[in-house]
């Protein structure tokens, strides 16, 4: 089935959004996109049509030819369960929306957290993770950073 696109207003070709998105996160969506956008030059996003078949969780994202997932967690804590969730749905990439939420940055838990995906990562069932907060975003990968090294990029999206 064709979907059509639209052209975002800010970010133009670099962010299409499916005509038939999921209009409950569309919001959250675009906003979450378009930090990831602002942040890396090299990124394109297109935001996937929704499915209504039952039992079925499509993701929102496709992110450089990649499925990715939008996860607004409540807390560092769900982290575990976003990863789990967008395996599921297939996904490789997996964005973690502080801003929807939690709107705080504890990144020591934060990057615990993302730290013990590190199998995840490795067999490469998720290739990136960005974090968004505060209207920026970083992209994480425990496959190559330490827990320490995580910890420190996630300490760039303080405002």
């Amino acid at each position: 089935m064709e979907t059509e696109y639209l052209l975002d207003e800010e970010f133009g070709e670099r962010l299409l959004i499916s005509i038939n998105a999921d209009k409950s996160e569309l919001g959250s969506n675009i906003r979450a996109a378009r930090a990831i956008l602002r942040s890396y030059d090299e990124i394109s996003i297109r935001i996937n049509p929704h499915t209504y078949a039952i039992g079925h969780k499509n993701p929102e994202y496709t992110i450089c030819e990649e499925l990715g997932d939008r996860k607004g967690v409540m807390s560092e804590k769900g982290i575990t369960a976003g990863f789990k969730s967008a395996k599921r749905q297939g996904c490789k990439i997996v964005v973690i929306d502080l801003d929807e939420h939690v709107m705080h940055l504890d990144s020591f838990s934060l990057s615990k957290y993302i730290s013990r995906r590190k199998t995840d990562f490795t067999s490469c069932m998720i290739t990136d993770c960005y974090v968004v907060f505060y209207g920026k975003a970083v992209r994480v990968n425990a496959r190559y950073q330490t827990r320490r090294e995580i910890e420190t990029k996630l300490e760039t999206l303080r405002p």
